[in-house]
C-alpha cells in the first residue's frame, strides 16, 4: 500500500515553499502607495504591485498536495474498511 506523504507530495510542497517565498519577496514586503508603485531609493528601482501573481502557483502547488494527501487518505480508510468487512 501507498504512503500518504510520498515523494510527488514533498516536491509539491518544496515547490509552493519556493513559490510562496517568490511572492513574499515580490510583493508582501514591500508598501506600495496609491498608484501601486514601490521606490527603493538605496538601489533606485521601482517595484509594481504586479508581484502578486507569485501567489497563484503557491497556492495551486499547495491545493494539489492537500488533494492527494486527501485522496490518499480516503483510499486508505476504504480498503481498510472492506478488508474488515470482508
Amino acid at each position: 500500500m501507498k504512503r500518504i506523504i510520498s515523494t510527488s507530495v514533498i516536491i509539491l510542497v518544496a515547490a509552493s515553499a519556493f513559490f510562496f517565498w517568490l511572492w513574499y519577496e515580490q510583493y508582501l514586503r514591500f508598501e506600495f502607495n496609491e498608484l501601486g508603485r514601490y521606490y527603493d531609493a538605496e538601489n533606485q528601482i521601482i517595484y509594481t504591485d504586479a508581484g502578486f501573481v507569485w501567489c497563484f502557483p503557491a497556492i495551486g502547488f499547495l491545493l494539489i498536495a492537500f488533494i492527494l494527501i486527501i485522496v490518499r487518505t480516503l483510499r486508505r480508510m476504504a480498503h481498510s474498511t472492506f478488508k474488515r468487512d470482508t
